[in-house]
């Protein structure tokens, strides 16, 4: 296929995904829908010793068996739940063992008064699902069909009841376990950087407002348990791969994705993704029992896609799959579509494969330990994300994807789609100057607005700062919201633009209000000059007299000392004070000087509400201990001056205000 008909393919394939989001009463096509349930075995009637096949997809689209071995059936290996384990001698299993994209391939045993021929016959025993890392032989441990099928009967009885259109949204717990792996992240190891500063604000306020205790999360809540395979002794569900885009991606967002049981893998093997190989006809493949099925989470100017395996289809039309959760969240709004293998790749530690998406066919509705069930109708919504990138040596290009709106993943998925961009031709010069502005829109008419400019840093850094209010506002104590546009451009330069305040002088250290002082600072910019700058420090003409710290720095230095001047405005109690302590926090510029003069505490604040220059008497009311939300704060007299530099550092003075 040329590289016009892959971007025609992709053009269609984006199309009909937005007809479908357009029209939630379409019942799509491809999915084979049997008579009569598959016929299944009974846990009771297992033994250890029977033989039997199991169904799935090597390569492209076609269905094929392997061969399997009863080894053990464990009953209770978790509450009221029992789970058979078997031996796979087929050759390519045995070279690759329990393979991560495997997860929900048909298990069928045979009777023994019946031929054993492979891949005929049989009855269905559940779906391949666990598997062991490191081990030396390929054991698979397989979820029981009656457990798969009592999550379907739930999506039926979901689906009939009156808010059937609700989805689950995500825990808070997971935001702040998220904050907490970007904090680890080598791009955050600058413990002065302003993406740190707001990083922590942002944290502490959720931490706050959810009620969790103060502390870094090394543990999941029920609804984030979905890991894969660690440790060689553990058995663990098998993750499902999702291609992420360039090797670059991959290393820096897999990590983020892993918790939630994403195996996240580059997609350089295709150099269109989401364009299939040669010889696969998307309209010829259907959803039917060991076939793939592909999450289609972002797509666009390219894809970004979750699989796994068909496990069965019901009479009503229900497909079951996966053998374990996606996300275990419960009721679920994101798509299900055909997809394709590129192949499997075999590891020493578990293997997995590589593949993509072909033709949405409905939505999973439903989320469980056991199983994902999906039904034939388009419920999820999608947000436009575009992104325009202007690169050193290359043409202003803009892109545009579709991001599917899931509360534990829209917002890496979209910063995932907005790297890949940055980095489609090119990466960015060594050193680099790189401005990034945003405008985040979300339900209910909120938005945030970004303007940062990052200097000698990885394109990673200012993406990191969009996560912070992205993963905030899709999932938070209060209301959590989906993503309704997100727009980005992105300027790249050549060349270092940063600058470091290393020395000061103040004019005069003693001053009368309404009066001016100069600072003249000396800023050491990054392989260059030293740079002398005068600003006019403005004193307000009824400033008492008095001694006042002056702080002069960047916006790092500013943005603490805003934020801890004013311990009230950590206190939220809705979605619009979050939305509105998020957008105080991502106004702070790089690009500036800021001075403050920090005034004494000076009046009390109730709630969030500012009460200046109270009397005494009433501000004594206030304090008393049965006042549970009245706390003092302090005023400061700030000014911002711009600069064409990243300001890094500070100075402080102190002022003696006199009057003449």
């Amino acid at each position: 296929m040329s590289h016009a008909a892959h971007r025609i393919f992709l053009a269609i394939l984006t199309l009909s995904l937005l007809c479908l989001v357009d029209t939630p009463t379409v019942r799509a096509q491809g999915v084979i829908v049997p008579d009569q349930p598959t016929p299944t075995m009974p846990l009771d009637d297992i033994r250890v010793g029977m033989t039997g096949y199991g169904m799935t997809v090597f390569h492209g689209t076609k269905i094929e068996p392997f061969n399997v071995v009863v080894v053990s059936v464990i009953p209770n290996s978790s509450p009221g739940r029992s789970v058979i384990w078997i031996r796979c001698d087929d050759a390519r299993m045995v070279e690759s063992g329990p393979v991560q994209g495997m997860s929900g391939s048909p298990i069928y045993l045979w009777d023994e008064d019946e031929p054993h021929e492979l891949g005929q016959g049989g009855k269905m025993i559940g779906a391949f699902a666990f598997g062991y890392t490191e081990a030396q032989q390929c054991l698979v441990g397989v979820q029981p069909i009656g457990y798969m099928r009592d999550s379907a009967t739930r999506a039926i009885k979901s689906d009939e009841s009156p808010d059937a259109q609700g989805s689950n949204g995500g825990s808070t717990r997971q935001v702040i376990e998220l904050l907490d792996r970007l904090d680890r992240m080598p791009q955050s190891r600058n413990e002065s950087s302003l993406a740190r500063v707001r990083l922590h604000a942002i944290r502490d306020i959720l931490i706050r407002a959810s009620g969790q205790p103060d502390a870094t999360t090394t543990n999941t809540t029920a609804q984030y348990t979905v890991k894969g395979p660690r440790s060689g002794a553990t058995a663990s569900q098998l993750m499902l791969p999702i291609s992420l885009g360039s090797s670059r991606t991959a290393e820096v967002f897999a990590p983020l994705f892993e918790p939630m049981g994403l195996l996240g893998i580059s997609s350089d093997a295709s150099p269109i993704a989401g364009a299939p190989p040669h010889g696969i006809d998307p309209q010829a493949t259907s959803l039917e029992p060991g076939s793939v099925l592909s999450v289609p989470l972002a797509y666009g100017d390219m894809d970004l896609s979750a699989s796994g395996t068909v496990t069965d289809v019901l009479p009503g039309g229900e497909v079951l799959a996966f053998g374990h959760p996606m996300f275990g969240v419960g009721k679920s709004q994101v798509p299900m579509a055909t997809g394709y293998v590129h192949f499997v790749m075999p590891r020493r530690s578990i293997s997995f494969k590589s593949g993509g998406s072909l033709i949405p066919q409905g939505t999973l509705v439903r989320d469980e330990s056991a199983a994902v069930v999906g039904i034939q109708e388009v419920r999820y919504t999608t947000a436009p994300i575009e992104v325009t990138v202007n690169m050193p040596g290359q043409a202003a290009h803009t892109y545009h994807y579709q991001v599917v709106n899931e509360p534990t993943l829209s917002a890496m998925l979209t910063a995932t789609v907005i790297y890949n961009s940055i980095q489609t031709v090119h990466a960015v010069p060594v050193e680099n100057t790189i401005r990034m502005r945003a405008q985040m829109r979300f339900a209910g008419g909120r938005i945030i607005e970004m303007d940062s400019l990052i200097a000698g840093g990885s394109v990673v850094n200012p993406i990191f700062e969009m996560l912070l209010p992205l993963s905030v506002m899709t999932i938070n104590p209060y209301e959590s919201l989906d993503i309704e546009s997100v727009s980005v451009t992105v300027d790249v330069e050549d060349g270092n633009r940063m600058g470091t305040i290393v020395g000061a002088r103040l004019q005069r250290s003693e001053v009368a209000p309404g009066e001016t002082v100069g600072v003249l600072l000396d800023i050491q910019h990054y392989a260059g000059k030293l740079e002398q700058r005068r600003i006019e420090v403005t004193i307000p003409d009824d400033l008492d007299e008095g001694d006042y710290p002056l702080t002069v720095g960047g916006a790092n230095a500013f943005a603490s000392l805003k934020i801890n001047s004013r311990p009230h405005r950590m206190v939220t109690h809705s979605i619009d004070d979050l939305t509105d302590f998020i957008q105080e926090t991502m106004s702070f510029r790089n690009d500036a000087i800021y001075s403050a003069i920090e005034l004494p505490p000076q009046g009390l604040a109730v709630g969030r509400t500012e009460m200046a220059n109270l009397p005494s008497s009433r501000a004594a009311i206030l304090s008393s201990p049965t006042a549970t939300d009245a706390v003092p704060y302090a005023d400061l007299i700030d000014q911002v001056f711009d600069a064409d530099t990243v300001i890094l550092g500070q100075v402080n003075f102190i002022l003696n205000v006199r009057k003449p």
